[in-house]
């Protein structure tokens, strides 16, 4: 997993708490950009691509709830890990309930962190992988219910 093929957005209107999960994610070697809040941050996912969210919850303009919920409704593969020191006035609950697939709170430890978001990371590989086959498997079923509508017709020409 850790590649520099995935590239994460981190939202935070700290800079210290940015340059904090930047240098986690070099040391993962992954590749990152950074945004100031939820209005840069949807601008951000516009113009890049990006494999997962990370995002504060308070911040100005835009809060990382509702960051979420837009990017759950207008990217809804991208994974968003939320992460805030206010669990008094958000919980875990109320994030995932929004589209968020992990939940951290600040203060957190490197290896928390790190193990958070590899099985985010894993967890988004499995299931764009389980689609990848589904789609497959949706292909070839319509392949051949057309062969068998084609195989039907053929033998009713055949029978008049």
């Amino acid at each position: 997993m850790t590649s520099t093929t995935y590239t994460i957005l981190v939202v935070d209107d700290e800079e210290l708490i940015r340059k904090l999960i930047s240098t986690i994610l070099s040391n993962l070697k992954l590749a990152y950009i950074t945004a100031v809040n939820g209005v840069d941050a949807l601008n951000k996912i516009k113009e890049n691509k990006f494999d997962a969210v990370i995002t504060d919850i308070k911040m100005p303009e835009m809060d990382g709830i509702m960051l979420t919920r837009e990017i759950s409704s207008q990217y809804p593969g991208l994974p968003v890990m939320v992460m805030t020191g206010f669990d008094e006035e958000y919980s875990a609950a109320t994030a995932i309930s929004v589209g968020a697939r992990e939940f951290i709170k600040k203060p957190f430890s490197v290896e928390e962190f790190s193990l958070r978001l590899q099985k985010m990371i894993g967890d988004s590989e499995t299931l764009k992988e389980l689609k990848i086959e589904k789609d497959r498997e949706d292909d070839i079923n319509d392949l051949m219910n057309e062969l068998e509508t084609a195989l039907e017709k053929d033998l009713e020409s055949r029978q008049k």
